[in-house]
């Protein structure tokens, strides 16, 4: 099982994100990940790094660990703007960065706030939400395809392709995972976890797909032989995300490192 790790990029200060991308980096994290949102509030944090400058600058400074956001938010900005930012990290790094995208928050979720803020529209059902994500999966297809309309000829092209993984809480948005994209991801404590993964699992078949899960940084979730990490390992769980609490300790990560 891959074993990865997740910050609040809200949480600390430019320096100690990079010591903690470097520390993670030496105890075997797969991929660093970071969340995509425009207020600290929402996150518990007294600011909030803006998603892809934050992933561009990371993927300048290290080399060897994979970048990922999980997730960016669908409503946030112009689909060709997320295929643009995307690119880029990807070549800034190499060919290290997984795109993780979601269908955005409910108008009555507390993540909304951020959106309200700014007059964001939110579509009001989870119907409307998941259509503005199939669009942005639209786009991406569109621009990013080697055979693409002569018309997005200048536009960037990654020449390693881009894994993406959707953030789901529904059977509906799991089962687009499996259709569209190459990999899934919905928190581990999750009421209806094992029936939404094997959903998105039967959708995509026997082909190569990242089944993950977050959970909170728990250094027994780091020994395979837990009940936990079992447990996870039957319903087919291939990639464990273990997010940080509060500013990301750097020391505290290089003293767990991954087996």
């Amino acid at each position: 099982m891959i074993i990865d790790l997740q910050v609040n990029q809200g949480q600390c200060t430019w320096p100690e994100l990079w010591s903690v991308a470097h520390a993670a980096d030496r105890a075997g994290y797969n991929t660093l990940w970071i969340a995509d949102h425009l207020a600290g509030s929402v996150m518990n944090a007294p600011s909030m790094p803006e998603c892809f400058a934050t992933l561009g600058a990371l993927a300048a400074v290290t080399r060897n660990i994979g970048l990922g956001s999980l997730v960016v938010n669908a409503g946030l900005r112009d689909p060709a703007i997320v295929a643009n930012a995307a690119a880029t990290v990807q070549e800034i790094s190499g060919g290290r960065f997984i795109l993780g995208l979601g269908a955005g928050a409910s108008p009555s979720s507390s993540f909304a706030a951020e959106l309200n803020a700014i007059d964001a529209d939110i579509p009001a059902t989870m119907e409307q939400r998941h259509g503005r994500l199939e669009y942005v999966l639209d786009v991406l297809d569109a621009m990013w395809s080697n055979s693409r309309d002569e018309k997005f000829a200048t536009f960037p092209l990654p020449q390693d392709s881009i894994p993406r993984i959707l953030g789901v809480n529904s059977v509906a948005l799991a089962t687009l995972a499996g259709e569209r994209c190459d990999g899934v991801n919905i928190r581990a404590s999750h009421e209806r976890r094992g029936e939404i993964l094997r959903a998105a699992q039967e959708s995509a078949g026997n082909r190569e797909f990242m089944v993950s899960v977050w959970d909170w940084f728990d250094e027994s979730l780091l020994d395979e032989t837990s009940d936990a990490r079992k447990q996870l390992a039957s319903e087919g769980v291939n990639r464990l995300i273990l997010l940080m609490r509060g500013a990301p300790d750097a020391a505290r990560i290089e003293d767990h490192p991954v087996l």
